[in-house]
């Protein structure tokens, strides 16, 4: 397994060039808007997560019940996509108890992302009290591409209500732990490059290179949601298009919360004409 930071134009063995300063026993969340998306868009970096001694934790926002491909089946939909759940993740290493799920209706999480609701609570208080009382050090999180409802709603998750989690507020949640990494991971497309001023132009900027055999672990895990055999029909030959010449490749952006300005640039423009 290989790492790759294409901006640098570098790439490593370690863990570390995508998560620096990264220990032993971290954890890292990984954001999944339905239960199998984790599989299919950063089963590469749960895998290296798994290697270099961190913990895995999957977060499943939505339960899966618009997910039957056949009328008869929609009353035992989401009792079937959990028991596949935990056989898909236990292939990879992930314990059932490392596995974390919100259930809320497909296509209906976008108001969660809210700490109110109309009608009710949202999200937001939940997963700030797991991130705390987990400790979790890294965040990964769907894109917002325009692929999903659900997809998009992760997306904010990740980039608005994780970094709560270390702020000094709502001190009944648990004792403030920031992450120190964020990363958006593509489920079915994103990221594709694109062309400004006649050149192309990379939209992700880390990737991740594993194996033939590292990638059949995660078709085996993602063959175990056999409910969802009719809506993956397709994903086997697609996944073929990861293959290079270097192994197959998963792509990540990097997601940076709340840089700070930096005002060097201003203060020398001002400099140039204020003085004359």
């Amino acid at each position: 397994m290989e790492f790759v930071d294409f901006r640098k134009r570098r790439w490593s063995k370690s863990l570390d060039l995508f998560f620096p300063g990264w220990q032993k026993g971290e954890k890292v969340a990984f954001l999944s808007p339905h239960d199998d998306d984790v599989l299919l868009g950063a089963a590469y970096l749960l895998l290296a997560t798994k290697e270099a001694g961190g913990v895995p934790l999957i977060f499943i926002f939505c339960q899966g019940d618009a997910g039957y491909s056949a009328v008869e089946d929609k009353s035992t939909i989401v009792a079937t996509r959990r028991k596949e759940t935990v056989k898909a993740y236990d292939l990879l290493g992930v314990r059932e108890e490392e596995i974390f799920y919100f259930d809320i209706p497909d296509f209906s999480l976008a108001p969660f992302v809210n700490r109110r609701r109309n009608g009710g609570e949202g999200l937001f208080e939940d997963q700030l009290r797991l991130f705390r009382r987990e400790k979790v050090s890294r965040v990964v999180f769907s894109s917002g591409y325009y692929e999903h409802w659900d997809h998009t709603a992760v997306y904010y998750m990740g980039v608005y209500t994780s970094p709560q989690a270390g702020d000094p507020i709502l001190a009944d949640l648990g004792k403030p732990w920031a992450p120190k990494s964020y990363y958006a991971y593509s489920v079915w497309g994103d990221f594709e490059p694109e062309v400004a001023f006649g050149q192309e132009e990379l939209r992700a900027d880390k990737g991740i290179l594993v194996s033939r055999e590292q990638e059949e672990m995660v078709r085996e895990a993602i063959q175990a949601f056999a409910s969802q055999k009719k809506i993956f029909k397709t994903i086997v030959d697609y996944r073929e298009k990861r293959k290079s010449e270097f192994g197959y490749l998963e792509l990540y952006k990097s997601i940076t919360i709340r840089k700070p300005i930096d005002f060097t640039v201003y203060f020398q423009d001002l400099a140039r004409w204020k003085k004359g």
